[in-house]
């Protein structure tokens, strides 16, 4: 009988260990998750950007849209000159061209002061200079309400046949 407890125990220790914590920074930490792509009848490419988060006080989600954009990335195509991966430049600025979304928080529930965590979903259409483009990676970064940058992060090498 002991031993059975024993063994109980210790099975519940394992899996209770494996269980990640919530997180209690206020800096939000993004993490890659998936990327679906595709080409809509009228010819336009359309894809689809999944971006795990973490955000220790739950203020990765703005109050209204005109305090954004939270979410800022940078896309990147493999040149086949240098053979390396070159940043769009916008031709009005001569800087890097940015991709900017705003995430409000829903209406009917409010995270802050929690810790929260989920799947952010970004819709791209289109998500590439030009058909041309087949090999492209994109980098990410987003601010939260008090001004917090969580790290960046870059998705693999991208690839489409289309």
């Amino acid at each position: 009988m002991f031993r059975i407890v024993i063994i109980i125990f210790s099975v519940i220790v394992v899996f209770s260990s494996c269980v990640k914590k919530p997180s209690k920074s206020p800096i939000p930490t993004l993490e890659f998750n998936d990327f679906q792509a595709w080409k809509v009848r009228t010819n336009i490419d359309t894809a689809v950007l999944i971006l795990n988060y973490e955000d220790g006080d739950g203020d990765i989600f703005l109050d209204i849209a005109t305090q954004g954009p939270n979410v800022i990335g940078t896309f990147y195509y493999l040149n086949s000159a240098t053979g390396k991966f070159t940043a769009i430049k916008d031709n009005i600025t001569n800087d890097t061209a940015r991709i900017t979304q705003t995430i409000i928080q829903p209406k009917d529930a409010s995270y802050k002061n929690k810790s929260i965590r989920g799947e952010i979903y970004l819709p791209m259409s289109p998500f590439r200079s030009g058909d041309s483009v087949k090999t492209f990676k994109y980098t990410f970064f987003v601010t939260d309400v008090a001004g917090n940058k969580s790290n960046t992060i870059t998705t693999p090498e991208l690839k489409v046949t289309f």
